[in-house]
């Protein structure tokens, strides 16, 4: 009886925790087969067109389940490292602001960009926001993790890493940077504002 409890207490926990991540999660995979890429993805004729949502639903949807599967893990992956940090509604706001803010950078800066799906440029951002407000993790550790997310952004302009092939299309690196870029700055921002809300009380 008191195995069960306990099992049911850290599944409430699971669920209540981290709800932010779990409703994410949902809406990745109801975008995905509720119409796909076709209907959601960032399709620059079409927001012109007038279908602006997609300026945000293109990074919510993939370009097929192998696309999906991987983000998807790595969305458990940063949520596993930064928990504590990216818990409650945080992951899912923060996505909604980094989406609109990647979306906005490749609108101005890559014109040529017809197309774009996936969640990758986000799950950088979330990365980096994870990185700069886990204060409840060593400096060391993120310090290893800040080095090793520039040395994938750098790495992965040069070297082949074989995630094109995976999901059948070209990787949007440009997505990754800004992605990265936004996640850091809302992340300083929120920290200003917390080390400014306690002193102020």
């Amino acid at each position: 009886m008191l195995a069960k409890s306990a099992q049911l207490n850290v599944l409430t926990r699971l669920i209540t925790h981290y709800w932010g991540t779990w409703l994410l999660l949902l809406i990745w995979g109801s975008t995905q087969y509720l119409g796909g890429p076709m209907l959601w993805d960032y399709s620059r004729p079409a927001i012109i067109d007038g279908q602006v949502w997609r300026v945000l639903s293109g990074h919510f949807v993939h370009i097929n389940t192998t696309h999906l599967l991987m983000n998807s893990l790595g969305l458990l992956g940063i949520v596993s490292v930064f928990g504590q940090t990216l818990s409650s509604a945080r992951p899912l706001v923060l996505s909604i602001v980094i989406a609109l803010g990647i979306s906005l950078a490749l609108w101005l800066t890559e014109p040529q960009l017809i197309h774009y799906a996936g969640a990758s440029g986000v799950l950088h951002g979330l990365f980096a926001a994870g990185i700069v407000l886990a204060h409840d993790l060593s400096a060391r550790l993120r310090l290893v993790a800040a080095a090793a997310l520039i040395a994938k952004l750098i790495g992965e302009t040069q070297f082949n890493t074989g995630s094109a092939e995976l999901i059948g299309a070209p990787v949007i690196h440009a997505a990754h940077q800004w992605g990265a870029g936004l996640g850091c700055i809302l992340a300083l921002g929120l920290a200003w504002f917390s080390t400014r809300h306690k002193t102020s009380v």
